[in-house]
């Protein structure tokens, strides 16, 4: 094919690589979009949530739709069994977050209260001493669904130790700790609620903006390498 004096006649090879590098380029870019519109949507009903008030749950059917909304319990803290929730990272110091289990006031039920963070000592070889929480009329906060770790790194292994240290919130590992039903959600502690961990609860590790930088990073890549392809391909006709 001759082009402005030019003879382009790539080989085969170059013709393979360059629409596998160019397809996959232009994947990862859409499945970066994908991931801010998702992240956009996690944030929108985070946000809208955030703005109501706190309401108790009437039913189990409640925990149907459960996800963001503030709640609000009456119980008892199990004050002598705390979950250290591993590998938490809050303003790029590494730490571990306070679960404490919360048996619910006139129910048969268990709600896992997620008390906030708190940064590794000198060493991770011995176990943190936990606070014993501050127990309010009401133990408030937004109610979280976990859902299935991207890496499970051998699941939740419980031991007789507290407090346990997890890698993940596995409610159906957790539910074999106790007799009572272990509510399939966790609370973060409301802000406003007595305690002296850090609570500044953000459903979202990295903004959607930063999904949408790596998407055009992505096609950038893609348009490189077209360009790239042509380049090295174009020669002078003799």
């Amino acid at each position: 094919m001759n082009f402005a004096g030019r003879n382009f006649n790539p080989a085969w090879w170059a013709i393979l690589l360059t629409i596998a590098g160019v397809t996959l380029f232009v994947a990862l870019g859409l499945w970066q979009l994908e991931r801010a519109a998702f992240k956009d949507s996690v944030k929108l009903k985070f946000e809208q949530r955030l703005a109501q008030d706190y309401q108790t749950l009437d039913s189990d059917d409640d925990l149907a739709d459960v996800q963001y909304r503030k709640l609000k319990f009456k119980g008892r803290y199990q004050d002598s069994q705390h979950f250290l929730l591993d590998n938490q990272v809050h303003r790029g110091r590494a730490g571990y977050q306070v679960i404490t289990p919360l048996v619910l006031a006139d129910s048969d039920s268990i709600v896992l209260v997620n008390r906030g963070w708190a940064a590794w000592g000198d060493s991770r070889e011995r176990m943190p001493d936990i606070l014993p929480p501050q127990t309010p009329g009401e133990v408030s906060g937004i109610a979280f669904v976990p859902g299935e770790p991207a890496l499970s790194l051998g699941g939740v292994k419980l031991n007789g130790n507290w407090p346990q240290l997890i890698p993940y919130v596995d409610i159906v590992a957790l539910q074999q700790q106790y007799s009572q039903h272990v509510l399939p959600m966790v609370l973060w502690l409301a802000p406003e609620q007595p305690g002296v961990y850090v609570r500044d609860w953000d459903p979202i590790w990295l903004p959607p903006e930063k999904s949408r930088a790596y998407a055009v990073q992505w096609f950038s890549f893609a348009g490189v390498a077209l360009i790239i392809f042509v380049l090295l391909n174009l020669r002078k006709t003799e």
